[in-house]
Parts: structure tokens; sequence; C-alpha cells
């Protein structure tokens, strides 16, 4: 997929193939009907039959925003020290993304192209571990939290631990102390973890087949 230019319009005909490029990888990556049509200027009826010709299926609607800012990195309830990993190491690859040519890029090709390198970065992880990771949905709210897209001011920002040098996500509106490094976080659970297994191993009385 070529490069498309922050100043491209989808109107013109120098940039239609890359347009509908654009639009065919975001109706393969499963984002919803009105973010294609912000990101491409496209009817939503136009990518509701692209939809329907690439996936045979109906195209996801929905609001595109998802969740709250802190969804993505504080470690609460449901949300995990992975999932906010996930988070971090996409907002590293949309980083990169921009740096790869000398104009700004378009936002959306931006998107689907940090998007996809991040699948593939997560790609082993993810099949042999199970770890969740986030949809091109989800990797779009991330980015509006984080300042990327929208004139609001930025609701998230990454942070480098002074220990493993890792830049995770931390909510700007929550105190620091309560957001941990999640790599930290980890490796300080998988050797209590390994410590617990240790001490059971100790306690327990020797099998009188040894």
């Amino acid at each position: 997929m070529n490069p498309i230019t922050q100043d491209a319009a989808s109107s013109d005909p120098r940039w239609e193939r890359e347009f509908l490029d654009l639009a065919h990888g975001l109706v393969m990556a499963g984002a919803k009907t009105r973010l294609i049509a912000r990101l491409t200027d496209f009817s939503l009826q136009r990518i509701r039959n692209l939809y329907k010709v690439l996936r045979g299926s109906y195209a996801p609607s929905g609001p595109l925003a998802q969740g709250q800012a802190r969804f993505f990195a504080m470690r609460r309830g449901r949300v995990s020290a992975a999932w906010s990993i996930q988070g971090a190491i996409f907002i590293a690859c949309y980083e990169r993304t921009g740096e790869i040519a000398e104009v700004p890029l378009q936002r959306g090709w931006r998107l689907l192209t940090a998007f996809n390198t991040y699948l593939n970065l997560t790609q082993e992880l993810h099949e042999s571990s199970r770890i969740k990771r986030l949809d091109i949905n989800q990797a779009y709210a991330l980015l509006t939290h984080c300042g990327f897209l929208e004139s609001r001011n930025a609701e998230l920002k990454r942070r480098e631990c002074p220990v493993c040098l890792i830049r995770h996500l931390v909510a700007i509106t929550e105190p620091p102390v309560t957001q941990r490094c999640p790599v930290c976080a980890m490796n300080a659970n998988a050797l209590r973890l390994a410590r617990q297994t240790s001490a059971s191993r100790r306690r327990s009385p020797p099998s009188r087949y040894t």
C-alpha cells in the first residue's frame, strides 16, 4: 500500500487508487463504517458495499469512542498489565510510522500501517499465550485519548520506566504512584509465584518412592 500524504484528497484522481486500497485495508481490519468514512471521505453506503464484497458480511456499526482513557492504562478490574503493554506497543508503532517519510502522512494510512505493524510484532506472543490484542477500533480510540487525532487535550501519555526503560501508558489525571510499570509488575508477579512454588515444594513431605 503506497503512502498517502496528509494533503491528499480522496476526490483527487491522482490519489483514487491509494484511498481505495486504504478503504479495503480498513474493511479487512474490521474498522467501523463511521471510522472508515472519517478517514477516507467515502460514503457510508459505499463502505457497506465494500464489506459485502470483501468480507461477505454487514459492516460493524456503533460509536467510535470505546471506553475511557484509563481503560488503556489503569490496571484495575479487567484491565491487566499485559493489556497496558499492548497499548504501549501500538503507540510506539504509530509514532515510528510517522517517521518514515519527510512529509506528514494521512492519518488513516498511518493508522492502518501502524496497526498492521503492531499485529505482526505481537503475532507470535498472541499465538503462544492468547494474550488479548487491540482491534483497529480500539487502536483509533487510543490514538484519540493520546491526543494524536483530535484537538482536545490528551488524556494519556507514555512515561519511561527508570528500571526496565519501557515507555508505558499512564493517565494524566491520575497520581503517578498508582500507575506502576506493567512490565515490572508482571516480572514481580512472576517472581512471587516462583517463590511460592519453591516454598511449597520445600514444605511438602518427601515421597516414599524417592
